[in-house]
């Protein structure tokens, strides 16, 4: 553990295996299991080193398209303007 307190609110961190997201350009990989301090107050997260450097790992080997293709699909991600009319939907 990193930490055990919060550094935001002073809350108690624990260690828990969450899921991070790395963006890659338009794209977004979901990493599962990833071990992080969390308060459980605020949420904040913490992370050991050795767990950054693996996330840059994988955000640097997803890079590759062809690497990317490699990897399990489970969506689509959309970019919509809060203030962008919604095609079918009226306000």
């Amino acid at each position: 553990m990193i930490v055990s307190k919060c550094a935001i609110c002073g809350g108690k961190v624990e260690e828990r295996a969450i899921s991070e997201t790395v963006r890659i350009e338009n794209d977004f990989a979901v990493v599962e299991n990833v071990i992080a301090g969390v308060c459980v107050g605020c949420g904040e997260r913490y992370y050991p080193p050795r767990v950054v450097d693996r996330l840059r790992d994988i955000e640097t080997h997803a890079m590759d398209r062809e690497k990317l293709a490699e990897l399990h699909i489970m969506g689509r991600a959309y970019q919509i303007s809060y203030n962008a009319p919604i095609p079918g939907i009226s306000v």
